[in-house]
């Protein structure tokens, strides 16, 4: 009796995955799963800075302007397309940035960080035509984007795969996927989702043109990769589906396999020639321009590709790489590569017997390498998770249906069974957990990053430098933070530290403090723990200085009222004893001093010591 009941109900869920209204259904299901994201609000740092960009130029405060924060042509179509995704794009504007503190004072002087997505840019500004102070609608508009892609997506398996469960398979482990979440609630993050949506509808253009020769289907392919391309550089993962298609799919000749991507080829070469001609991408900075940096690039792509893979594949997050000591991360790292490498042995015969699956794996494959540019994160796994489930779905249909791929061996054969189970047990019981737990985990670190943004303002603060002895590099985004609070900016902002080190603090005469790591150096952690946030800010910390552009011995750097300068380095070269030198004196009350608790995450006052006294503050570990 339970044998037959079994019988009924895995063929209800037979029928239920090749049912012709599974997109629909899917897409549905989705939508009521994300909705949680409409109460996320604005994240403080990246949504906040856009905004100032996106909003009319007459709804800013006149000092943003006189600082040089913020452009007359904000909020103008032009300006938006241009500059929405632009840190610092000449020397100019890394000065400006640093003159006022919105960049430390250790900023790499060839620090770039610039993006070009005019098409993604283009949807925020509609955004704030229509409802400028209205998040959930905004988000609502990032969802029907996820939908999008969960509609397509399941439209794309069941083009390539048959019998239709096993593409219904592949597209309900897309749906569960806990990456899927962060880039619906994460309003910045839209422009991946576009991305994927067009990525996926010229991968579908491109199966109609090489099965049925529809000329207006190949003009469609690089209308969508274009379109693709201009919504964020992860567009590239497009033609990495696009070569995945010629090589594994495609028939006939090699000439005619690489003529059928060429026009896909040479729209990526053009974009990219007028993507640098702009001045845009990345320099000095964990994030890493393959264009400007190939060397060091292929670098990273060592280092991020396995942890990337595992975090797709597998568990953890990729993002719980980077809150990691160093020597968890390389622990963690070899694993990575290790169970990769397993992995593959197992999938090997299928992928030696099935194009489809062979797709899959060279597309997952190739999409992981625009990713490595930037610190691991399961939110950018978007165009990965699309070959990795079709793949692990064949996988796990030929185990349970014994195709004939299957070797005999019986030492293939039940490892093969135990790797089924663990991507059943990760990707439906574990993700579903995980996904139903992903809005509080995401409100709790947009928590996180608000209280490193939370400083008290006394009376006259405007006319104030807010000097933070130590802080998280986050404190850097206050400006957008307290305009979005209705609250005033400080004359200027001076992050002296980045709050990883116990710190020693003397004063040595009536302007200048002179500033020690008492073990290590200033800008990494010691290793205590496998696990704290004080790793994740020193990740982010190597944002503006990788630890490859360390400050030189005796290097100064000239700011408003202020000059630092590097008296000390380790072992290693970087900075261990920093002197700071004001133009005035330490107590005068134009200067407003403040530290990082690490105890209870918040800002307290400093008290400057006398000339010649000294204090300690306490590290993260303390």
């Amino acid at each position: 009796m339970h044998f037959k009941l079994c019988q009924k109900f895995f063929a209800l869920i037979h029928r239920g995955l090749e049912h012709r209204y599974l997109p629909y259904f899917l897409a549905l299901i989705g939508f009521v799963i994300t909705l949680p994201a409409v109460r996320t609000g604005w994240e403080p740092a990246d949504d906040l800075r856009h905004r100032v960009k996106l909003i009319s130029s007459s709804r800013l405060p006149k000092r943003l302007f006189d600082l040089g924060l913020a452009s007359e042509k904000s909020g103008k179509l032009s300006y938006v397309l241009s500059e929405q995704h632009t840190v610092v794009r000449t020397e100019d504007d890394v000065k400006k940035l640093k003159d006022y503190g919105a960049l430390p004072w250790w900023t790499c002087e060839g620090f770039r960080f610039s993006n070009w997505r005019p098409l993604d840019s283009f949807t925020h500004w509609l955004d704030y035509r229509f409802y400028p102070n209205s998040s959930p609608m905004i988000h609502v508009h990032n969802i029907l984007w996820l939908i999008a892609v969960i509609f397509l997506v399941t439209m794309l398996y069941h083009r390539l795969m048959i019998p239709g469960w096993i593409a219904g398979l592949a597209a309900l482990l897309h749906l569960l996927d806990t990456s899927n979440y962060v880039p619906a609630a994460w309003i910045v993050n839209r422009n991946l989702l576009i991305s994927v949506a067009f990525g996926i509808l010229a991968l579908l253009a491109h199966h109609r043109w090489r099965s049925d020769n529809s000329f207006s289907a190949a003009v469609l392919v690089v209308l969508f990769l274009l379109c693709s391309l201009l919504a964020t550089e992860a567009g590239i993962a497009t033609f990495a589906y696009l070569f995945a298609y010629a090589i594994a799919l495609d028939r006939g000749h090699w000439i005619r396999r690489a003529l059928s991507i060429a026009p896909a080829f040479l729209i990526v070469v053009g974009w990219r020639v007028v993507y640098s001609a702009l001045g845009h991408g990345a320099y000095s900075s964990a994030i890493v321009d393959p264009g400007r940096e190939p060397i060091r690039y292929g670098g990273v792509v060592l280092e991020r590709a396995p942890i990337l893979l595992m975090g797709q594949w597998g568990w953890p997050a990729s993002n719980v790489f980077n809150a990691l000591s160093d020597q968890m991360q390389t622990q963690i790292w070899l694993i990575a590569v290790i169970s990769i490498v397993s992995v593959f042995v197992l999938l090997l015969p299928l992928l030696l017997n099935n194009r489809i699956a062979r797709f899959w794996f060279i597309g997952m494959l190739l999409s992981v390498l625009p990713i490595c540019a930037t610190l691991p994160a399961n939110r950018n796994l978007l165009f990965m998770a699309i070959g990795s489930f079709g793949l692990i779905a064949q996988f796990i249909a030929g185990i349970f249906c014994k195709q004939n791929w299957i070797p005999i061996s019986r030492w293939w054969r039940l490892p093969a069974l135990g790797l089924c189970v663990i991507f059943l047990l990760v990707h439906v019981v574990i993700t579903s957990y995980e996904r139903a737990y992903e809005p509080k985990r995401l409100t709790d670190a947009m928590d996180i990053a608000r209280s490193t943004m939370q400083v008290d303002s006394p009376k006259g603060f405007e006319k104030q430098d807010l000097v933070a002895v130590s802080a998280p590099i986050t404190l850097s985004y206050l400006p957008p933070f307290r305009i979005h609070k209705g609250k005033p900016l400080p004359q200027a902002i001076r992050i002296l530290t980045p709050a990883l080190r116990r710190l020693e603090v003397i004063r040595t005469d009536e302007k200048t403090l002179l500033i020690r790591a008492q073990s290590g150096n200033l800008f990494t952690c010691e290793e205590r723990g496998k696990w704290h946030l004080a790793y994740f800010f020193k990740r982010l910390n190597d944002l503006v200085r990788h630890k490859g552009f360390s400050l030189r011995l005796g290097q100064k750097v000239v700011l408003p009222r202020l000059t630092v300068q590097v008296i000390s380095v380790d072992n290693n070269g970087i900075t261990r004893e920093a002197l700071c030198q004001f133009s005035i004196p330490l107590d005068d009350p134009s200067l407003y001093w403040v530290r990082w608790d690490w105890r209870n995450r918040t800002y307290v006052p400093f008290g400057v010591p006398d000339i010649g006294e000294s204090t300690e503050i306490a590290g993260p570990f303390d």
